[in-house]
């Protein structure tokens, strides 16, 4: 009789957009939410993320404040957000902002209009991963 193969049945890892622009903390951050978990694109211009929004799956970003703007179509992490909320596909995608610089209380009533967290650099990754893990029901790996 022949041996029947057994498979480990995996759940889905979420997918994490990394729109960060210092290429050290994009890389980090993608490879400790990997090796957490999780599975990650990663941009480092408004742009670039929404191409990836409109070709990938996404189930949660962090979004750094200050990005590169090549157009010059004064494109922020929180323009980003707020365009992110103003679209039905995105509306309540989980969101984490993840910057180095304060941000003003405009900025900040934005954000909790917009139901986004905000962590400032520089922060543990674990603590951010944690906080995504809560936000989509995903135990990151130990």
């Amino acid at each position: 009789m022949p041996r029947m193969r057994r498979y480990k049945y995996q759940m889905p890892r979420p997918i994490v957009l990394v729109v960060e622009d210092e290429p050290s903390v994009q890389t980090t951050l993608c490879a400790t939410l990997t090796v957490m978990g999780f599975a990650t694109h990663h941009a480092g211009t408004v742009e670039d993320a929404l191409k990836i929004l409109g070709n990938e799956h996404v189930d949660a970003l962090t979004l750094d404040v200050r990005l590169p703007d090549p157009a010059d179509l004064e494109r922020t992490g929180l323009s980003l957000l707020a365009f992110l909320r103003a679209t039905a596909e995105y509306a309540s995608i989980p969101v984490l902002i993840f910057t180095g610089m304060p941000l003003s209380p405009e900025d900040e009533d934005l954000v909790r209009r917009h139901n986004a967290h905000v962590y400032y650099k520089p922060q543990r990754y674990s603590v951010l991963i944690a906080h995504l893990g809560q936000m989509l029901g995903h135990a990151p790996a130990a």
